[in-house]
């Protein structure tokens, strides 16, 4: 995979291009799906959590160890009403009746998005625009927006129509995934893997199901997968950086740390998350086992903390009171740094997925395709074992 940032993940079912960063808030819920089958795209390996403390996934943790709730106004979570859009991934443009750009505007109808990607994370299932209705209570509503959260306040508002594109594998399921039982198909992509579907609820009010039969929609070619979301522009890579240069800075509990963290074994595992990140810190066990089993081998592990950080480069303290938490309950011994003013030479500035790793050499070099989403133990293991074969040539 050459990508170097993503989740996007657009929130695949949470927020979109607008407001709220999708991809945020997508990496902290996990990989739940509601019964509509709106799966949160951030790929993800077994969930683990820590100690019980985390209800329904929820590992966004307060000083004390308690679950803290991130929350928003259902009327703020939607996409904003545009003349049109375009999403090369989907190979889909739209433009919106004026009417429905009204609800919208007036949070009566909430445009969200929604996508899944394949297990192997080289490309999508399904990629849809929806419409939902709000009551005047639904729009001040506060959504929990950890573990299961989202997804049960999803199942609460009701469903217009969908807009999207779908694989062929996933047909069967159209009526799960989208919510709708009424399936007007559009047209297919080139190479005939992908279907499109304007798809309406038949219990939904006419008045609005006939807004969404307006819409326009224009096939084009899909672009091709590269780790985006499919709602996003495409876009180059965050950094081409291809080592962490020089750079001090200190882990979490203030000892010192240099880019010389790397010349104590052949090959390192860089894990860059947030410690509001759910699939981040539900791996950091995982990682751990993976450590102390390979560093005998030569493996190391360092985790990149990067919401210690603030956009204006001062470092959060009380962020860093939190990851001191996560460290003690997950029981990880390797370091979690805190990231340098540079960034680690750019290559951990801006990235909008959590987690994203990647390998680096005993000089630094950052080595092999970076790796997106969360890991359970044995993945991580292979993963290491391939790039460490790829760095002697076998």
């Amino acid at each position: 995979m050459n990508r170097k940032k993503l989740m996007a993940l657009l929130a695949a079912g949470i927020f979109s291009v607008v407001s709220i960063n999708p991809t945020a808030v997508l990496a902290e819920s996990a990989e739940t799906e509601s019964t509509t089958g709106e799966a949160l795209a951030v790929p993800a390996g077994e969930a683990f959590v820590v100690d019980g403390d985390g209800a329904d996934g929820e590992m966004s943790v307060s000083d004390d160890g308690t679950p803290i709730k991130k929350t928003a106004k259902a009327s703020e979570m939607g996409m904003a009403s545009e003349d049109s859009y375009s999403f090369p991934f989907m190979g889909l443009t739209a433009v919106l009746p004026d009417e429905l750009k009204k609800q919208i505007d007036s949070s009566d109808v909430l445009m969200l998005s929604a996508e899944d990607w394949t297990e192997a994370f080289d490309g999508i299932k399904y990629a849809y625009l929806s419409w939902n209705k709000l009551t005047e209570e639904q729009k001040s509503e506060d959504v929990n927006l950890l573990g299961t959260g989202y997804d049960e306040w999803l199942d609460s508002i009701e469903r217009i129509g969908t807009l999207g594109v779908y694989s062929t594998d996933v047909l069967d399921d159209l009526d799960a995934l989208t919510g709708c039982k009424e399936h007007k198909e559009l047209g297919s992509s080139a190479d005939g893997n992908f279907k499109y579907y304007l798809s309406i609820n038949t219990d939904a009010e006419k008045e609005l199901t006939d807004e969404i039969e307006k819409i326009e929609t224009t096939l084009t070619e899909m672009t091709p997968f590269n780790g985006q979301s499919s709602f996003e522009q495409p876009s180059a890579a965050t950094s081409e950086a291809d080592t962490v240069g020089t750079f001090e800075t200190t882990d979490i509990d203030g000892n010192a740390y240099t880019e010389k963290v790397f010349s104590d074994y052949d090959l390192t595992l860089v894990n860059a998350f947030t410690t509001w990140c759910s699939p981040c810190v539900n791996e950091m066990p995982e990682l751990e086992k993976l450590y102390e089993e390979m560093k005998e081998q030569g493996v190391g592990v360092v985790g990149m903390v990067l919401d210690t950080v603030g956009d204006d480069g001062s470092v959060n303290d009380e962020t860093v009171k939190k990851a001191q938490v996560l460290k003690e309950k997950t029981g990880v011994t390797y370091p979690l740094l805190i990231p340098d003013s540079g960034f680690l030479n750019g290559r951990i500035q801006g990235l909008q997925s959590f987690p994203e790793s990647f390998f680096v050499d005993k000089e630094g070099n950052i080595v092999g395709d970076p790796i997106m989403g969360s890991n359970d133990f044995d993945g991580w293991k292979e993963a290491v074992e391939n790039q460490l074969a790829a760095l002697k040539g076998e």
